[in-house]
């Protein structure tokens, strides 16, 4: 997904980029991936409604860092922060969707943040199942067609 050579950002390092949000607006963001909490199998099972789908794989939180540096206010629904995934040996993990996963301690739910204003942070969170023998975890941000920003951990 990047381009050969590139080396990864470090964790908590930031990346810059401008972001359309579906309201319209085009906020400038600095984004950085802050660490990668990695759980248990059976916490795995039991973010899924089939535990037979989460066989030989475990929890990935990656908590990311936005930054509104400048641009209009994001009256409501930001979703710059869907756009982070998290990767483990070079593959996409499975999305987890609310539900079970809740919200991991200290993270934003995008869908209540209103009048997001230059110069604030938001700390937003994604759970994804990944193998549980993974040797690397990246988090990987980009927006289609856009270059990636990827942090190693």
């Amino acid at each position: 997904m990047r381009s050969e050579g590139e080396p990864p950002l470090q964790p908590g390092q930031a990346a810059t980029r401008a972001f359309k949000e579906d309201t319209g607006v085009e906020p400038t963001y600095r984004i950085a991936a802050q660490k990668v909490d990695i759980g248990t199998a059976a916490e795995a099972k039991a973010l899924v409604s089939n535990p037979a789908d989460a066989e030989g794989k475990v929890p990935a939180v990656a908590y990311v860092k936005y930054t509104h540096l400048r641009g209009a206010t994001v009256k409501e629904y930001p979703r710059v922060g869907d756009y982070a995934e998290v990767y483990a040996d070079g593959r996409r993990g499975a999305k987890v969707i609310g539900g079970a996963a809740g919200r991991p301690k200290g993270c934003a739910d995008s869908d209540e943040i209103k009048n997001w204003r230059s110069g604030r942070s938001q700390l937003l969170c994604n759970t994804f199942l990944i193998p549980a023998r993974a040797r690397s975890v990246e988090v990987i941000w980009t927006e289609i067609g856009g270059k990636p920003f990827v942090w190693r951990f």
